[in-house]
């Protein structure tokens, strides 16, 4: 029984055990049905959220082959934390920490079991205390404890709970838990890959069954070249205009779910331009597990994502193209051999233009090459060997593959990498071992001095004639060259002296007492070291040198006989030999050069052979060639005498054409026109006959001087009777004739009066003609004296004939 305690001016009523059991029993209760609600709504919720977030993952995945994006499941990370935190909060900390009142409890309890009759909460409100109203009210609301008290003691809080949707609640959530255990058993891994996910909001954490590996096959030499990384941007420096292999490939062993990758069917490459333009092509697998992708002539940046089963590049494949490297100017620092003289004479820097370049054997040359781009090496290609380096050594590789440190031509690259620095030597790859040129003894030329020059030993590396240096360029950008730069390097070799010299005044047959005079010119490329005569007696095997008569110009690169003294010109003497009659002589004109490289170059000209003859067989001979001339020059008077007979006749049709004037007939008037072409052609063919009888003349002269044949009167008087005077007529009276010839076709062409030009034409050819029927007059007297001469030497023979005879029967009788 509870106690009321009557106290002015309130009553207090103190509650009952049973209402205090009761309202503290239902006060857990409710807490403890609140907090498991918070729990399982807060696990439900965490599931969905799982799901959700699972769903949308994989719907990416399926989609775009690609883990969804950092920064969103970042976001989701922390949208998915603050949920949790509300939920937490409001559905399990502040229902579990929150203050539930005795009235609260006693209303519900109240709600729930109507047989409380309000006495249960009034009750618990008079712990509080009413005011003191009379003595009646305070046995009422003792009463009134009592009542409650029972009614309490008999009463179960559990009856005023609900439990329908914590039930559900609890269904939903325990559902959702067995599609968890059936996810990671059917999945195994999925929690752990959503965890990394959404959680640790790892870059990759799908467990992808395919991948692949990329790189680039670059040119040349097939190299493999990785891509580079700038963060998360992989990229490749790719050369302007060349073609872009790349090349994808499956690696081999397990993938990290302990299956081996799998290979796709084929691998999709999207190719995304710079204007945004997308060109998508499929690619199949070849034998190896590897897919190649061929971009040809590729000019402009691009983007490339590839596509291959479950595996999608996570970021673009960019390409980037820069300008290949290339050679600008090529410049040559040459030092040319001593013996060509050019060190002086010619430019040594040499710009180079195209591909090739002309150099004299054993030129030692700078090669100085600019590049576009800063190069990090350089190789340089050549037919015997092979050098590299970059911007602190450089190597060579020979033939034999050792490999040999020059330290003479470090670094081959400058510092800046643009500039391509080496020394070479133009040489041949075969020298000939015996004398020079064309056989000719450098040793048996007069004033020469063969001792060669001593080449000092040359660092240059030895370039064979007609190789060719090739340029691999290797720039900072890791881009080499595809297509290398050449240079063809072409030696030129010294070429023996260029002789072309001829006898003149001198025939085949010469006397004894000859003399051989020689004209031409010898020329060589770079200069005449030495020249002079050689010659060869009957059967000699060894040359015998003879040197020229004039000074001869030692460095020379041209030299004509005879120029160190024109009134001397060079000349071979056959006197001091004493050669007797039916004797040959070869004489040779013989030149050489100042080459040193290996020895001196010498040509000798092709050998004149000369048969030594009396003075009476050689005017013979002479005379045989006289009577021909005699014959021409006849000839020429003939020709001269038809001219002016032609033109004779036509003087009367002139005068006819002139007198008829109009009515004169046209083939009057072509035969006029036709006389004259006719006759000026027969002038002009005469007088060129005229200067050939002429300069036959002066040959005979020439000869009977330069043999020596007496007596010497004989040739002048040939000179002044004859070749002078024809040589006059073909300057002025032929000269004359010519042109009155002339005059006599313009005017009959023209039609106007020739009748005079005819006459002045027929007197100027007369003229001519008197002239030269002088001069034949001295050409046969002076083929009678040679008649003369020419019985003489029979008479001669015939002595000489009866003078062996007598010898002959004279050792006949005595008994020889």
């Amino acid at each position: 029984m509870s106690d009321i305690s009557f106290n002015n001016p309130t009553t207090l009523i103190v509650q009952p055990s049973a209402v205090r059991s009761l309202i503290a029993a239902l006060r857990l209760k409710v807490r403890r049905y609140s907090v498991l609600a918070g729990l399982l709504q807060v696990l439900i919720a965490a599931i969905a959220v799982f799901w959700l977030t699972s769903g949308i993952d994989a719907g990416w995945f399926a989609l775009q082959k690609l883990e969804l994006p950092v920064g969103l499941r970042s976001i989701l990370l922390a949208a998915m934390l603050g949920g949790g935190v509300w939920l937490i909060v409001r559905h399990v900390l502040v229902p579990m920490f929150s203050r539930i009142r005795d009235t609260d409890v006693a209303l519900l309890l109240e709600r729930h079991f109507p047989q409380f009759q309000d006495r249960l909460i009034t009750t618990v409100e008079g712990a509080h205390g009413y005011p003191a109203i009379g003595p009646v009210v305070g046995s009422m609301l003792k009463r009134t404890a009592d009542q409650a008290n029972t009614v309490a003691g008999n009463v179960q809080p559990d009856d005023v709970f609900d439990f329908g949707p914590l039930k559900k609640r609890g269904v939903v959530s325990g559902l959702l838990l067995l599609s968890l255990v059936g996810c990671s058993v059917v999945r195994p891994g999925a929690l752990e890959r959503w965890w990394n996910a959404f959680v640790l909001c790892e870059e990759s954490y799908h467990l992808r069954t395919s991948t692949l590996d990329f790189f680039i096959v670059a040119q040349p030499g097939d190299r493999r070249v990785e891509f580079r990384r700038d963060g998360d941007d992989h990229f490749h420096l790719h050369a302007r205009g060349a073609d872009l292999e790349l090349v994808m490939v499956v690696p081999w062993g397990d993938s990290p779910a302990g299956q081996p990758w799998v290979v796709p069917e084929r691998a999709r490459v999207d190719v995304i331009r710079s204007d945004g333009t997308i060109s998508r092509t499929y690619v199949s697998a070849t034998t190896d597990n590897r897919f190649r992708f061929i971009l040809t002539r590729l000019q402009e940046p691009v983007s490339i994502e590839v596509l291959a089963g479950d595996y999608r590049t996570p970021q673009p494949l960019n390409i980037r193209t820069v300008t290949p490297p290339d050679i600008d100017t090529i410049q040559l620092d040459c030092r040319y051999p001593a013996y060509t003289g050019w060190n002086e004479q010619m430019e040594t820097s040499i710009p180079i233009q195209g591909s090739e370049v002309a150099l004299p054997l054993e030129t030692e040359f700078r090669l100085q090459a600019i590049s576009n781009k800063p190069l990090q090496s350089v190789r340089i290609v050549a037919d015997g060997f092979e050098l590299a380096g970059d911007r602190s050594s450089c190597t060579i590789t020979p033939r034999n593959d050792q490999q040999i440190e020059l330290r003479e031509h470090s670094p081959l690259l400058s510092p800046d990498g643009m500039m391509i620095e080496a020394l070479f030597r133009v040489t041949t790859s075969s020298r000939p071992e015996g004398p020079a040129g064309d056989g000719t003894d450098v040793a048996s030329l007069p004033d020469h001095d063969s001792t060669e020059a001593e080449n000092p030993v040359s660092l240059a590396l030895p370039v064979s004639s007609n190789s060719t240096l090739r340029f691999f360029l290797h720039d900072e950008d890791d881009v080499t060259s595809a297509t290398p730069e050449s240079l063809r390097v072409r030696g030129i070799p010294d070429k023996p002296p260029v002789i072309g010299t001829r006898t003149k005044g001198i025939g085949n047959s010469i006397t004894r007492r000859a003399v051989i005079p020689m004209t031409g010119t010898i020329q060589d490329d770079y200069g005449l070291q030495s020249a002079g005569f050689q010659f060869l007696v009957d059967d000699e095997t060894e040359w015998r040198p003879r040197p020229f008569r004039n000074v001869f110009p030692t460095g020379a690169a041209a030299y004509r006989l005879g120029e160190g003294d024109a009134s001397k010109p060079e000349q071979f003497s056959v006197q001091p030999l004493d050669l007797t009659e039916g004797q040959t002589l070869a004489v040779a004109v013989v030149a050489a050069d100042g080459c040193t490289i290996p020895k001196p170059n010498a040509t000798r000209a092709e050998p004149i052979v000369f048969r030594i003859v009396s003075n009476e067989e050689l005017l013979a001979l002479l005379y045989s060639r006289e009577i021909n001339l005699r014959r021409r020059f006849e000839e020429v008077i003939q020709e001269l005498q038809r001219v002016k007979e032609d033109l004779q006749f036509h003087e009367d049709v002139a005068r006819r054409v002139e007198d008829d004037g109009a009515n004169s007939k046209s083939e009057d008037r072509i035969g006029l026109t036709t006389c004259a072409t006719r006759c000026g052609n027969r002038l002009r063919r005469q007088s060129n006959e005229l200067t050939a009888v002429a300069e036959s003349f002066e040959e005979i002269v020439a000869q009977l001087i330069n043999n020596a044949i007496p007596p010497q009167q004989l040739a002048e008087a040939m000179r002044t009777d004859i070749v002078r005077p024809l040589l006059a007529v073909t300057e002025e009276p032929m000269n004359m004739a010519d042109r009155s010839v002339s005059e006599f076709r313009v005017a009959a062409t023209s039609g106007k009066a020739a009748s005079q030009l005819v006459a002045v034409s027929i007197r100027d050819v007369s003229s001519v003609i008197a002239e030269l029927r002088g001069i034949l007059e001295s050409v046969r007297d002076m083929a009678e004296f040679h008649e003369a001469l020419r019985d003489l030497k029979d008479i001669l023979e015939e002595q000489q004939r009866i003078l062996n005879e007598t010898k002959r029967e004279q050792n006949n009788d005595l008994g020889f």
